[in-house]
């Protein structure tokens, strides 16, 4: 039996080559696995084409792929792997790959003659792929034959699903072997991999932990749910107060607010502030500019998306597309920086609904998706709250933008731990409740810098302290006492209340 072991570094961090607790670096980690692998004496390393990085020191045979998306890629390893039973796949930057159960699936994938094996409800970054050379070509077919559109998002090279993406396209086609986690742990949404900081956490909190094998490391979760909670993902920020709708379904207006129009807006230069120290503190994060208020309506609108932007923040605006000033989108666009999503909230496909609903504004508001599709393909997502008042469209609606943009958000409905009426369809809530994604993931900044506990916490009762005044570290710190609340099921007032803890922010 001939193996061949394949590391995907095609979009590798600098987090790959940090020493990891004092020890070897993940890249380090990951050859000493390839090593253990059955019939496995080399270990290629795909690398982009114009990488500057010399890694040949680490033992790898090094292969450069060209650009070209996934079709490149598959070619790479058809040429690979042409002369071996198997193809051992995998990313470089998973130090915690485990050669025993990669072994498991090996004998499996043998026995039942697969074509593709690989592990379902482990935590990503435990398991490689497994794959028989002969499948590229029918893989290399699917990718050639395949046109992306509007509907259908691209398959990248260094995409970790990329295989199975494609194996998905014709999957009846394929035997396919499946190693079982005896404890599916896919809900903790853990990812052992260096690809960014918050990951290399959690990644030396597991080997600190003894966990080397798979098995280990998922009662090691199971058991200390603690270490899960790494460094923020995603930062609601106010950049304005006010709207130029007053929303049915918003609980804003009944703290004051009674008339639509501005009432302020976050100076850019503190905007820029808080960017910094989330740059510092996280590495990279996802920023949303539009909690209690309407992002057309800040001065340097331009400005604060391309700070955001030009830090590699990956970026979202929830707009309701009424309000911006002319030429807005078109100079955001012109930077041509990636990362920037918009959303734009619609919620009815019918004038009278709309204006029930949100008030005035349906035909500019759908011009600013017209607008923005046509600068931004691919990023503009047409969203609809899910409530009664708009069930009976709502299919009517997902179908229309469906096939317009290619991509539309259906959001549950936010009763805000009781503030409004309960108006949901249908209670989506699990059955056994678990720890707040968003008390895990989430920081909420209002408008002069103060922090609350999350967007629920509409007064900021539970305020955590001023990100213009004081450290991330410090006030995420404050945050680490309700989450490990939560762990023993002990909620406060508020949570107790709350319906959307299970709801994920990116």
């Amino acid at each position: 039996m001939k193996n061949l072991a394949v590391a995907n570094a095609l979009a590798l961090n600098p987090y790959a080559l940090e020493a990891i607790a004092g020890g070897a670096t993940a890249m380090q980690r990951v050859r000493e696995y390839a090593g253990r692998l059955p019939g496995v004496e080399h270990c290629l390393l795909l690398l982009p084409e114009d990488a500057d990085m010399d890694l040949e020191d680490l033992g790898f045979d090094i292969r450069r792929v060209k650009a070209g998306g996934i079709v490149e890629l598959l070619r790479s390893l058809q040429d690979a792997g042409s002369d071996y039973d198997n193809l051992f796949y995998f990313f470089a930057d998973c130090p915690l790959l485990d050669s025993g159960l990669s072994a498991r699936m090996l004998d499996n994938h043998q026995k039942y003659y697969a074509d593709y094996t690989f592990a379902d409800g482990y935590p990503y970054g435990l398991s490689p792929e497994i794959l028989k050379p002969a499948l590229l070509t029918s893989l290399l077919a699917l990718a050639q034959g395949s046109r992306s559109s509007a509907a259908e998002e691209p398959i990248h090279a260094h995409d970790r699903g990329a295989l199975f993406e494609l194996i998905k396209k014709d999957i009846n086609a394929f035997d396919i072997e499946t190693e079982l986690s005896p404890v599916d742990l896919r809900m903790l949404r853990a990812e052992l991999s260096a690809d960014c900081k918050r990951n290399l956490l959690l990644v030396q909190r597991v080997i600190q932990g003894g966990a080397e094998t798979a098995d280990a490391v998922c009662r090691l979760l199971k058991e200390q749910p603690e270490i899960l909670r790494t460094l923020p993902s995603f930062f609601a920020v106010q950049i304005v107060a006010g709207c130029p709708q007053l929303c049915s379904y918003c609980p804003y207006p009944g703290f004051g607010i009674e008339v639509a129009g501005k009432q302020g807006e976050m100076e850019l230069k503190h905007f820029i502030r808080i960017l910094e120290q989330i740059h510092a503190f996280c590495g990279e994060a996802t920023i949303g500019v539009s909690l209690w208020g309407e992002p057309a309506y800040h001065s340097g609108f331009a400005d604060l998306a391309a700070a955001a932007l030009a830090k590699n923040f990956r970026l979202v605006v929830e707009s309701s597309g009424i309000g911006w000033q002319d030429g807005v989108f078109s100079r955001i666009a012109e930077n041509k920086l990636p990362g920037l999503d918009w959303i734009i909230s619609l919620d009815s496909r019918d004038p009278q609904e709309y204006k029930r609903l949100r008030g005035g504004g349906f035909e500019e508001a759908h011009k600013s998706v017209e607008v923005l599709q046509s600068l931004f393909p691919g990023h503009v997502y047409p969203q609809a709250v899910r409530m009664n008042e708009n069930e009976e469209g709502l299919e009517d609606f997902f179908r229309y933008w469906k096939s317009q943009t290619g991509r539309v958000i259906v959001q549950k409905y936010d009763h805000f731990c009781g503030y409004l009426p309960d108006r949901r369809v249908t209670d989506l809530s699990p059955l056994k409740r678990f720890p707040c994604w968003h008390l895990k993931r989430d920081v909420t900044v209002l408008l002069d810098g103060r922090v609350s506990l999350c967007r629920e916490d509409l007064r900021c009762e539970h305020g955590l302290g001023n990100l213009l005044e004081q450290s991330l570290e410090e006030i995420w710190t404050a945050a680490e006492p309700y989450y490990r609340d939560h762990l023993q099921e002990r909620y406060p007032d508020l949570c107790k209340n709350c319906d959307e803890y299970y709801s994920f922010n990116f």
